[in-house]
């Protein structure tokens, strides 16, 4: 026999001896697919919550492990797709620290209605179910209190500012929302304002937990900003209260008066919109005979009047015979 043919031999016999191995792994491998193993396997994970009367207080976990029993073919299967599962919250149960939670037993039930035939599951893979901690919620109807900074423009003034409800219906577990009595939305700030607007300012979250929910989850607010002029009056100081057997002389007699309205409503103003009084008995500051009097307006379309002034007057009383 030629060398040349000893080497051709010697290759067709590790190819067939390469081909045989192969076999009889593929054929080893199949065997063992089809015994039955358990194992811990890896499970993406969903949570159902359809009740509106709960919400979740933990952060969920996004896998859960557990310990199943199949063929090693369907392991195999298992690993490589890693199918979801999906847990519904619906059926808690109540703790006695007040709390709703799953139990273990309730989660077991759920993943083994989900997953196929010929896969028992035995348990949890970790050995501790998931913890699906979360609130059974409560509602109250709270009053709204609406925060604002606004500063309007020179010769403008802030006319009204109102909401489009004076309420809203807030969920929340009920440790969260018994002592509320009052929601306050995000503080409206504006400067050099100079025309009504509406807008639309979201809620605080005050609470513990920050997981208040608002309906609606807003409120609408309307800016209502009118410009006006002012006109000045030198007026009489009157006295209210005073008894009959009194006099009084103010030193000076006259003060003067400045009243800011609209243009439209300053054109139809007249001195007898605005009184300028003290009210007896006074009250002196430092035994002085110094007043400040104050000023009363009559006609809605004022918005202010102020004294051009801020000084006082003098005043002598005397007693009539």
């Amino acid at each position: 026999m030629s060398k040349f043919n000893f080497v051709f031999l010697n290759k067709n016999q590790s190819r067939r001896f390469v081909l045989f191995l192969l076999a009889a792994s593929f054929v080893w491998f199949l065997k063992n697919l089809n015994e039955t193993y358990q194992k811990a396997v890896p499970f993406n994970l969903n949570f159902e919550n359809s009740n509106q009367n709960f919400q979740f207080s933990n952060e969920l976990s996004k896998e859960v492990s557990l310990l199943v029993s199949s063929s090693g073919f369907r392991l195999l299967s298992l690993k490589l797709f890693k199918p979801f599962l999906v847990l519904n919250v619906n059926d808690a149960v109540l703790t006695a620290e007040g709390t709703y939670i799953l139990n273990e037993s309730m989660q077991l039930a759920q993943f083994k209605s989900q997953i196929e035939e010929g896969i028992e599951v035995i348990g949890f893979g970790t050995g501790t179910p998931i913890a699906a901690n979360f609130l059974k919620l409560a509602e109250k109807k709270i009053a709204i209190n609406l925060e604002s900074e606004i500063k309007t423009a020179p010769n403008h003034y802030l006319k009204a500012v109102s909401l489009d409800t004076d309420s809203v219906l807030v969920r929340g577990a009920l440790r969260d929302i018994s002592s509320l009595n009052i929601v306050a939305t995000e503080t409206l700030v504006m400067s050099e304002l100079n025309k009504s607007l509406d807008t639309v300012m979201s809620f605080k979250d005050t609470s513990e937990s920050g997981l208040l929910n608002f309906f609606p989850s807003h409120a609408k607010v309307s800016v209502e900003v009118a410009s006006f002029s002012e006109l000045s009056f030198e007026l009489n100081i009157e006295t209210i209260g005073l008894p009959a057997h009194y006099g009084i002389k103010f030193f000076p007699s006259q003060l003067s008066v400045v009243v800011a309205a609209p243009l439209e409503v300053l054109k139809s103003i007249s001195e007898t919109d605005v009184v300028l009084y003290v009210e007896y008995p006074f009250e002196n500051k430092d035994d002085l005979n110094i007043l400040r009097p104050k000023i009363s307006i009559k006609n809605e379309g004022i918005f202010k009047a102020y004294l051009a002034k801020s000084t006082g007057v003098e005043y002598i009383l005397t007693k009539n015979n």
